[in-house]
């Protein structure tokens, strides 16, 4: 069975989108994205993407030039969606996964392969924790606070506890830390 990792930016009060949806929040710390990202690439080989968080995601990294870019371009992309007609054609090795997304995530899960990693939007990734899919946490905690936006576990009905696989602290003041769901 394959895991599902949440890869977010995090504000310190714990939004993953401030007001607006916005994501201005996240500080540049080259360092700890590198480090992070060369991790994630080394065991996911799917990518999860809301609808709504799709298309301005894919204009950037089409866009975009270096490692990462190219592993984000050339990897193969699941865009969840409740429109059977969303276009997803403008970013290269993607498919419309239309309807219930949480019952799609839920079967990729059970394919082989490496892991999944969902990068957003908010309602996506939130509706995945509150269906329990969610096996680990990648957060890049932002020393900022914005008071209010989306939150990834206003569903979730239950306490539930984590494990801390890692914590990094750097220069810039973000914090890294990666928390297992599955104990």
């Amino acid at each position: 069975m394959r895991s599902l990792i949440v890869f977010s930016d995090v504000t310190l009060d714990g939004f993953m989108a401030g007001p607006d949806n916005d994501l201005e929040f996240t500080v540049d710390d080259p360092q700890m994205t590198g480090e992070l990202t060369d991790e994630l690439v080394a065991v996911a080989d799917l990518q999860i993407w809301g609808s709504k968080s799709f298309a301005p995601s894919g204009a950037y990294w089409t866009a975009a030039d270096g490692d990462l870019a190219t592993w984000m371009n050339e990897t193969p992309k699941v865009v969840l969606s409740s429109d059977r007609s969303l276009d997803v054609s403008s970013w290269a090795n993607s498919t419309l996964a239309a309807g219930d997304g949480v019952e799609q995530v839920r079967q990729l899960k059970e394919t082989s392969g490496g892991s999944l990693v969902v990068f957003g939007g908010v309602q996506t990734v939130r509706s995945l924790v509150a269906a329990d899919l969610v096996d680990e946490y990648w957060l890049k905690f932002n020393p900022t606070v914005v008071g209010r936006g989306g939150s990834m576990f206003t569903e979730v009905a239950e306490r539930r506890s984590l494990t801390l696989r890692s914590a990094r602290s750097y220069p810039s003041g973000a914090v890294a830390l990666v928390y297992s769901a599955r104990g």
